[in-house]
């Protein structure tokens, strides 16, 4: 069995302390312990191990829209970026993943071609409630074990249409009957609508406005109002403002059972960026103002517990129609995930070590019931490390990405600290310095 020596591990704060970690049979069995002569060591040179970062919103498009994304590049990405597990979306998938049948279907696909550990959505769409069987789906793929299930107030996907309100207020009543959690986009579509009307001219700042930050506090808002007053259990998902995270922070105040995430896309880049940037940076919900941003930040490990990706790559013919309002939604992110944490949260002195750890893996593992099997360091916790060199400097090259999108908005951006070794189930599934 391997022991991991001369590793240093968070205490509190950005206090580390130096340790010895041995794995078994996919677990860890032993945390500073003597170990036998007979184990392999692994001198680790001093690099900080900590638990596995976990996504959970990925859109791996497979099987479906391969040609944008597929799990094997996917996931080759989120090891690359010390994610060792992540939750992979219900509707990018073709045929979406809204039964039972569907969902053997994605399983069966992406395990041969997944390089980390993972978990799935189901899916709850206006087409799957035109079933009179739909509770009987929603049943089936939660004793399947999904990990949740996803939802739209507002969709611009033909094989996923969005929900009303009032079908919101049956799904989340019978959520709480069957105790399974809801993830939710969250932009009301009255809103959208008429704001989208006052378009008047095709440019990213119009973009911007034809989705405000008042289509996600309403959505929210109402949304979990109706959480509240069944006793349902919802997750918003890349909440993209403050003032969004502060309607969140209402409601849980209330008694509400509800979480948030957000995307280092929301927390590193502004109105301003998309305006200088383009398409490279549109994504739905839009970035906010800085005054938004800056808020958001504010409500981080708060509100908004943990961080995720959004990861949805395209095409570059998808991201550069011609027109900005057709151009496709979405960037890569899975592999950046860990590396934004570090580069803008502890060396810019916003996060600590100990957040960090929090808001990458053990914040996202308590929510969905996962600790401390994940995000943990505890004896019998999986063997998932990332192990980093906080002090390591390199630039971000969008071509080297690991997806199959070889485009970000952090293109050319110098970052300080990086993930050097990803461990799976007690094996090293990635080494940064034997790539090329």
């Amino acid at each position: 069995m391997p022991t991991l020596t001369n590793i240093n591990i968070v205490t509190s704060g950005n206090e580390t302390r130096p340790a010895r970690i041995t794995v078994e049979n996919g677990k860890i069995v032993a945390l500073d312990d003597e170990y036998s002569k007979n184990n392999e060591v692994i001198d680790c040179k001093n690099l900080l191990l900590i638990p596995g970062a976990i996504d959970p919103h990925t859109h791996f498009n497979d099987p479906g829209y391969t040609w944008r994304e597929d799990f094997y590049h996917g996931s080759l990405g989120a090891v690359a970026g010390g994610v060792t597990t992540v939750f992979d979306m219900p509707c990018t998938t073709i045929p979406p993943v809204t039964n039972i049948n569907a969902f053997y279907n994605k399983k069966e696909k992406v395990i041969p071609n997944a390089w980390c550990d993972f978990r799935l959505w189901g899916g709850i769409s206006a087409e799957s409630l035109d079933s009179p069987l739909w509770k009987n789906h929603i049943e089936q793929l939660k004793n399947a074990g999904v990990i949740g299930f996803k939802t739209y107030v507002l969709s611009g996907m033909d094989t996923f249409h969005q929900l009303s309100y009032e079908e919101y207020y049956d799904i989340l009543k019978f959520a709480s009957e069957i105790d399974v959690l809801v993830g939710v986009h969250a932009e009301d579509p009255e809103i959208v609508a008429n704001a989208t009307a006052q378009i008047k001219e095709n440019s990213p700042a119009e973009f911007a406005a034809s989705r405000p930050v008042e289509a996600e506090v309403t959505a929210i808002r109402r949304v979990g109002e109706i959480a509240g007053e069944v006793g349902a259990k919802i997750h918003i998902v890349h909440v993209s403002s403050g003032s969004g995270a502060e309607e969140i922070d209402r409601l849980q105040k209330q008694g509400v059972n509800i979480s948030g995430e957000t995307c280092p896309q929301y927390l590193a880049f502004t109105i301003d960026d998309l305006c200088r940037l383009g398409s490279v940076l549109k994504c739905t919900p839009p970035v906010r103002s800085k005054e938004e941003n800056e808020k958001l930040w504010s409500f981080l490990g708060k509100s908004v517990s943990f961080l995720a990706t959004d990861h949805a790559p395209c095409s570059q013919k998808e991201k550069s129609t011609g027109d900005f309002m057709t151009d496709y939604s979405g960037m890569p992110g899975v592999e950046l995930l860990l590396p934004f944490a570090l580069n803008y949260g502890y060396h810019q002195e916003k996060l600590t070590l100990e957040q960090i750890q929090k808001l990458t893996s053990e914040n996202t593992a308590k929510r969905f019931d996962l600790f401390p099997q994940k995000g943990s360091l505890e004896i019998g916790s999986d063997a998932d490390f990332a192990l980093i060199n906080l002090n390591s400097m390199y630039k971000i090259e969008a071509e080297k990405l690991k997806s199959k999108g070889k485009f970000t908005p952090f293109d050319g951006t110098t970052f300080c600290g990086a993930v050097e070794q990803t461990w799976i189930s007690g094996e090293p599934v990635f080494k940064r310095r034997e790539q090329k």
